[in-house]
């Protein structure tokens, strides 16, 4: 089964507002389920919606210690 998370886990998690994701829910492009009145947002849905709309978020929540440092040293930053 999907973990499934409410619209106030998005809005903390991903640092938005009621009113953007209200609107995107609105447009088509955040998939959500009704489960009586409430709202429940899939983990797949919420993943595919942040790459999309977002991806220095996405990108953010899917790098590794490793690869910022990686990434540093590249162009020349600290190292840890």
């Amino acid at each position: 089964m999907d973990t499934l998370y409410r619209k106030l886990d998005l809005i903390e998690q991903l640092n938005l507002s009621v009113g953007t994701i209200d609107n995107h829910m609105k447009k088509g492009s955040l998939k959500f389920l009704k489960i009586g009145k409430a709202v429940r947002f899939r983990d797949a849905d919420i993943d595919e919606w942040v790459k999309r709309h977002y991806p220095i978020k996405h990108i953010g929540k899917n790098t590794t210690k490793e690869q910022v440092n990686g990434i540093k040293k590249v162009f020349g930053g600290i190292h840890e």
